[in-house]
């Protein structure tokens, strides 16, 4: 029994999910030992480990986003989308021939696929259609984020011109507006901090006519002084007599306009509007939704989140590219995530085409992986015998899922198959191993004799492994 919660949620019999552990077991022992194995000979052991972990990250993302429950669909928009561009980024950024690498990727996403119960065209259906929302969702946050930023800085500008400004007439025209914005942000807060539901139930009716007087006097207040001040600055445009002549006039513009004035004044309107703020998302995250609105709710939270890891994780690592050419880092913050759509939706058309067999997409995926890494580790001119045994873990990864899934629909999870899977497990590699050997020595014999190829020699292989599985019946 695995330890923690199971993804896939199997039944007592029938259940056409992820194929039996034990014949899964064996198909991933295989891709990761041919991983590492490929990893000695290119001399870097651990340059498939960073795929791996990413691969697994983004699988359970797709799983997760299949749950009903908010919490575990958020985590899901958090496990997917980044983790499968992280996979992709991977992908090119590691150095070697781009099939090896890109082919092992795929045969570790194939790998924790079936351990999932993923490679379906429900899953990858939903998966798209939910990444996809919270990409947009992201963009929302993103453009959101950056008109904040300026009006943050135009905020700012006005307060250092407010305090700073030497001509009191000038001074004081800034002042109403800080003035107006410090009461329009409180007034705006009241819509979203539960003034009325904190109260006691007896003093509730009395509270939101009160709540309602001072929305109204707040609402006011906001209007009028910014009114005053564009009309200030009309009067002042017209050269019309400033505040410096008048008595007493400059010390209190002085003092409305300090920091001691204005800082307090800021401080009151930014708190109203954090605490509105979190209470509207306190409020969205612990509501009961139906299934849609779960879904919405969660990849807008979701969306957020992209924004903040952007911001506070990737942002810090890549300064100097940001530094470089920023164009050049958006682009790829943009566009990563659309090759991901790209890639799962070419996997959902092979699902529904039936390229891939719809319930055995995982070791499909797998063994397909294995199959190109084998064409990249021949263009690398690694050795034959490694090239051979890579297109035999294929055949075996895929034989072996096929066989736990053939169980699986048959007897679903909980009857005891352990032996009858490993001794399936064992012919299929004893066939795999006895091809490979017969291969590697056919190989030597030919280029010892000034012929032979690889490629010609992995055709043979497979050949053998596809009658030795016809034999076997």
């Amino acid at each position: 029994m695995p330890f923690g919660p199971r993804l896939d949620r199997p039944s007592a019999v029938g259940d056409e999910g992820r194929p039996r552990a034990t014949s899964l077991g064996i198909a991933a022992v295989t891709v990761v030992g041919l991983a590492l194995a490929t990893g000695f000979a290119v001399g870097q052991p651990t340059f498939l480990t960073g795929l791996g972990l990413v691969a697994g990250l983004a699988t359970a993302g797709v799983a997760l986003l299949d749950r009903d429950t908010l919490g575990e669909t958020v985590v899901g928009h958090l496990l997917f989308l980044p983790g499968a561009a992280l996979l992709g980024v991977l992908v090119v950024a590691t150095p070697g021939d781009p099939y090896l690498v890109g082919g092992y990727a795929l045969a570790l996403l194939g790998t924790a696929a079936a351990w999932a119960d993923v490679a379906d065209d429900d899953a990858l259906e939903g998966a798209l259609s939910q990444g996809i929302l919270s990409y947009v969702f992201g963009l929302v946050w993103l453009f959101g984020a950056a008109i904040a930023v300026a009006a943050g800085y135009l905020a700012w500008r006005l307060v250092d011109s407010t305090v700073a400004a030497e001509d009191p007439t000038v001074a004081a025209i800034g002042f109403l507006f800080v003035l107006g914005a410090a009461l329009g942000a409180v007034r705006l807060s009241l819509e979203g901090i539960p003034v009325v539901q904190l109260t006691p139930r007896g003093r509730r009716d009395a509270v939101r006519t009160r709540l309602g007087r001072v929305r109204r006097w707040l609402a006011v207040g906001a209007a009028v002084t910014v009114g005053v001040g564009l009309l200030s600055l009309v009067f002042t445009a017209t050269d019309s007599p400033a505040l410096a002549p008048v008595p007493g006039a400059t010390a209190v513009v002085s003092a409305l306009t300090s920091a001691f004035v204005v800082g307090p004044l800021l401080a009151v309107g930014a708190v109203a509007l954090l605490a509105a703020g979190a209470a509207v998302a306190a409020r969205q995250v612990t509501q009961r939704y139906d299934e849609r609105k779960t879904r919405t709710v969660a990849a807008g939270v979701a969306g957020g989140g992209y924004l903040v890891v952007l911001l506070f994780g990737v942002v810090p690592q890549v300064v100097g590219l940001l530094a470089f050419s920023p164009f050049l880092f958006l682009a790829g913050v943009l566009l990563a995530p659309l090759a991901v759509f790209l890639a799962v939706g070419a996997a959902l058309v092979a699902v529904r085409v039936d390229l891939f067999p719809e319930r055995v997409g995982g070791p499909a995926l797998a063994a397909a992986g294995l199959v190109v890494a084998a064409v990249g580790a021949d263009s690398m001119g690694l050795p034959a015998p490694l090239v051979f045994a890579t297109v035999a873990g294929a055949l075996v990864v895929w034989d072996a899922g096929s066989f736990g899934l053939g169980l699986t629909a048959e007897l679903g999870h909980r009857p005891e198959t352990r032996r009858l899977e490993l001794y399936h497990g064992v012919f299929t590699v004893g066939i795999g191993a006895a091809a490979v050997l017969g291969a590697t020595a056919l190989y030597a014999v030919r280029t010892s004799a000034g012929g032979g190829h690889t490629l010609a020699m992995t055709a043979a292989v497979v050949g053998t492994l596809l009658l030795g599985a016809l034999l076997r019946g």
